[in-house]
């Protein structure tokens, strides 16, 4: 007769059952600091999409939150990261985000931190290519999707209850979010779409799952992960004035592009455009980034740092311009935009660095969208003047 053994069975339950019930604090005495300062610039999306790296981040004033998209890791001697390490300023840049974030996955973010932006100073990044006519689409959206800041909000009555009821209308339209039962079912309930008996069934279920996943964000927290390669090089930007910052970054841009049509990296010239160069002639010819369900998603992140006395610093980035002409994508669509954001950033009375034009700047871009080289001096000179003035002037 075949004989069971559940001791490792039991086992694995009892281990299971003392991860889960040892306290919060304990394992946030696991964390050093240390660990936080290596997080900086190591855009882990084990950090981005968890919350408790973020908060001690938010705790500690010697960090200046970066949020933004894939720019933050085109990383050069100039990129904020090394710059403000070659030339301290009483901050340590912390950056945020990765590919695909947009203004939806980052309200989520900072809706989940939202008793920790009162007085805070950050930079947030915007992006001319997310603003198509339809914003976020899932292809982006599902991957930067965290579910532990959907429960957040969820639970959060720390933010105007319209403003919750309108990111929330909108979340329900990704199919990521609907598949959560629990998650839909509350978030349903919180607009009026759900029979509130059901919700209230499931509240207690969908708070212990909650509970769960801040426990399972605590545990990746204390994964190192692998540093990066962040490209330093201190004699280019140390003691430098901002003119002799820009002539640095121009030499050093030119060397990397080499000789290409649009002043990007050779590489990626090599690699991305010139096997498509030949398809890509006004390809864009109806381009737009004048109407768009984005200038809402930002609203929003705009609302919530207004009702929370956050101290942001927007920048708008450009676009490469000999490439978008090339493509024809008219410039009148690249126009509205810049004015547009402008205008509504203003509108909310926040600063922007607006960059917009630097299109035809060469080495400004390290490729068609994202900037480097020379527009990170542009960067970290209204960092620093927004660290100290809050009135950034970039000229």
């Amino acid at each position: 007769m075949k004989k069971y053994t559940f001791g490792p069975l039991i086992l694995a339950i009892v281990l299971f059952l003392v991860f889960l019930f040892i306290p919060n604090a304990w394992i946030g005495h696991l964390i050093s600091n240390k660990k936080i300062e290596k997080d900086a610039t190591s855009l882990s999306p084990l950090m981005f999409q968890g919350d408790y790296i973020q908060s001690r981040m938010l705790d500690n004033k010697k960090y200046f939150p970066m949020y933004g998209s894939s720019e933050l890791s085109r990383f050069d001697p100039f990129h904020p990261s090394n710059y403000f390490k070659a030339n301290p300023q009483g901050f340590t840049p912390f950056l945020v985000g990765r590919g695909g974030t947009q203004s939806l996955i980052e309200f989520m973010n900072l809706a989940a931190h939202s008793n920790q932006l009162k007085g805070r100073k950050m930079v947030l990044i915007i992006s001319p290519q997310w603003f198509h006519k339809k914003g976020i689409n899932s292809v982006h959206f599902d991957p930067n999707y965290s579910m532990l800041q959907a429960y957040d909000l969820a639970f959060n009555h720390n933010i105007d209850p319209k403003l919750k009821k309108e990111a929330i209308h909108r979340l329900l339209k990704f199919d990521v979010v609907k598949r959560d039962y629990m998650l839909s079912t509350m978030y349903r309930s919180e607009i009026g779409r759900a029979n509130p008996l059901k919700a209230t069934i499931i509240r207690p279920l969908a708070f212990l799952n909650w509970k769960l996943l801040e426990k399972k964000d605590l545990y990746y927290s204390l994964y190192n992960g692998y540093p990066r390669k962040r490209y330093e090089n201190p004699s280019l930007v140390k003691g430098k004035s901002w003119e002799e910052l820009k002539r640095n970054a121009s030499n050093y841009g030119r060397k990397d592009a080499k000789r290409n049509p649009f002043y990007i990296s050779h590489s990626v010239y090599k690699k991305k455009i010139r096997p498509i160069e030949h398809k890509m002639k006004n390809y864009n010819v109806n381009g737009s980034y004048g109407k768009s369900v984005e200038y809402k998603d930002l609203q929003m992140i705009l609302d919530l740092l207004k009702e929370k006395g956050a101290e942001p610093l927007f920048v708008s980035i450009p676009v490469n311009g000999r490439w978008y002409d090339y493509t024809g994508f008219p410039r009148e669509g690249r126009e509205v935009y810049y004015k547009k954001l402008h205008q509504q950033i203003r509108a909310a009375g926040f600063p922007i660095a607006d960059l917009s034009g630097h299109e035809y700047d060469p080495y400004f871009l390290k490729d068609t969208l994202h900037i480097a080289w020379k527009g990170w001096v542009y960067v970290d000179k209204a960092m620093e003047q927004h660290w100290k003035t809050k009135n950034p002037h970039v000229d």
